[in-house]
């Protein structure tokens, strides 16, 4: 089900990690929200600045 498979466990340093609290959800889902913004964001200006070094136009 994939409402559910956010309850898959992640293993870090021997410890697993899984939301069990509705406040571990929010924290998981915020995190989860603002890596995935930073990649995206990291991604368009990798973009950008290639085009513009392509372009020739880098100070």
């Amino acid at each position: 089900m994939a409402l559910l498979a956010h309850h898959i466990g992640v293993e870090l340093f021997g410890r697993e990690f899984s939301p069990e609290t509705p406040m571990e959800h929010v924290i998981t889902f915020g995190v989860t929200g603002v890596m995935l913004a930073l990649m995206l964001y990291g991604a368009y200006a990798a973009l950008r600045d290639f085009r513009k070094w392509r372009r020739g136009s880098v100070a």
